[in-house]
């Protein structure tokens, strides 16, 4: 199309000059024409040189591939503003155009604002749960009933099945805030669903809800997270962490000061907190509307001292730890002569990574009044006797991992009160055998099938025996 409409051009210019020669030729000489006709010539040389180029380029053209630009917002934009903005213009805007699109690519795991970040976090899973005797609560138990003839329970199977342990995290990373001597502000926000109500419409539970303010190895933690004392948790049972059976230490509303500083290859960890007496158990002994340690006007003190150390390579290392905890109540009316009680504690913990695919972990505690820090087997006060019951107990814990895809961790609890400290009918130890076996097949998918011998003795009365099953699919974000 292009070379007809060259050729049609210089036809017409030749037609022209043509004509205006012999418009002319009564005014001009011999010589005159021959110049003309000179002329005439080098346009037609000039026409074939163009022809032979045309077809060159038409060549080149039909051997390269042609590259269209997608069609986006940004483009049709450029196009549009591309009278206004020179090359050089173009060349200095591209990269910042390109990091502004990627700024604006939503990453629905992370958001960041400005100083501010939060990360999601957390898991969809369901628990199946089959025992084949009464547990005081199949979803949450902790501590098999009696299986006496009094109580009429004995070998009273039951099942369950739900998807109240799905989690939902956030982590949040701020700006450091210069009044406050440059400090680094996070914090944490995580719920799940183990919270009461119908099984079809299960009631939020707030797991974690704290703020946290570091400055290098010292930091201070205001909100609900784990007690201090007693930090470690056996792998069994995930939900209530085998409370009241031999695990001491439950999440409450706390403020805790942190000191952790590096000691040569190892790490001191210096913690120390008050907390919420009556998070956990409620306890409102003489029922006058106000729990007890609310009513003595003194929160609980709690602290704890640990040391943790890399031992012959990088994937071992021991961490031991010392804690314990005091607490006040006090009541209005009084029972057997007294309106005031203590809760105390004292722990030790240990964690042993003796290889990459093995260790071994475990708590021992004694204490009174321990209700409120999941001990006694949830037992706090003889209120005949007017005295606190105290107990001791502690859990074992070896996880070997077999390899990539399957893991076991056996173990061993125990809650052991003080029998005479406790009434009649009333549970004298709570203890369980137990074997978790995980399975991950890849990615974030885990299954989970844990075993329990689970037993319960009672003060005049037959214990309770449970075997206990528990099979979850979790799928982790």
């Amino acid at each position: 199309m292009l070379k007809k409409a060259i050729r049609w051009i210089l036809s017409c210019s030749l037609v022209l000059s043509t004509n205006s020669a012999v418009w002319a030729q009564g005014e001009v000489n011999q010589s005159e024409i021959e110049t003309l006709k000179q002329r005439v010539r080098e346009l037609e040389e000039q026409n074939r040189a163009i022809l032979a180029l045309l077809n060159e380029l038409k060549v080149q053209m039909a051997n390269k591939p042609v590259q269209v630009a997608a069609r986006t917002d940004e483009s049709k934009d450029a196009v549009k503003g591309a009278k206004d903005v020179t090359p050089a213009t173009v060349a200095r805007k591209e990269p910042a155009q390109k990091e502004a699109r990627q700024d604006d690519v939503v990453r629905w795991k992370e958001l960041s604002a400005g100083e501010s970040r939060l990360r999601f976090y957390g898991f969809l899973r369901l628990d199946l749960i089959a025992d084949d005797s009464r547990p005081d609560n199949s979803q949450i138990p902790f501590f098999v009933r009696s299986e006496d003839s009094l109580v009429g329970l004995r070998d009273q199977s039951d099942f369950t099945l739900h998807p109240r342990l799905t989690r939902i995290g956030i982590d949040y990373f701020g700006p450091n805030i210069s009044g406050l001597g440059d400090a680094e502000l996070s914090g944490k926000f995580e719920v799940d669903f183990q919270n009461g109500g119908r099984e079809s419409r299960p009631i939020i539970r707030i797991r974690h809800a704290y703020l946290k303010s570091s400055w290098g190895a010292l930091s201070l933690l205001a909100g609900q997270t784990w007690d201090i004392i007693s930090p470690l948790y056996p792998t069994v049972n995930n939900d209530t962490l085998m409370w009241n059976a031999g695990n001491l230490g439950d999440r409450r509303g706390q403020i805790r000061l942190s000191y952790e500083p590096k000691v040569g290859a190892g790490t001191v960890s210096l913690v120390g907190g008050i907390g919420l007496t009556g998070a956990i158990d409620a306890l409102d002994l003489d029922n006058d509307g106000v729990r007890d340690g609310e009513n003595s006007a003194k929160p609980n003190l709690q602290a704890r001292v640990g040391v943790s150390h890399p031992l012959w390579n990088k994937q071992t290392k021991v961490s031991l730890g010392v804690s314990g905890h005091y607490g006040w109540m006090e009541t209005v009316s009084r029972l057997a002569g007294r309106d005031d009680f203590r809760s105390q504690s004292l722990s030790v913990d240990y964690n042993l990574a003796l290889h990459d695919r093995l260790a071994i972990q475990g708590e021992g505690w004694f204490g009174r009044n321990l209700s409120d820090f999941r001990g006694g087997v949830g037992q706090a006060i003889n209120t005949a006797l007017g005295t606190e019951i105290r107990s001791r107990g502690g859990w074992a814990e070896l996880a070997f991992k077999l390899n990539r895809y399957y893991s076991i961790y056996p173990g061993y609890t125990i809650d052991d009160p003080t029998d005479r400290d406790i009434p009649n009918q009333g549970r004298v130890k709570n203890r369980a055998w137990y074997v978790v076996n995980r399975f991950r097949p890849g990615g974030p998918f885990l299954v989970g099938i844990d075993y329990l011998r689970w037993t319960t003795d009672y003060k005049g009365l037959e214990r309770g025996t449970d075997n206990r099953v528990n099979l979850y699919l979790q799928y982790s974000f």
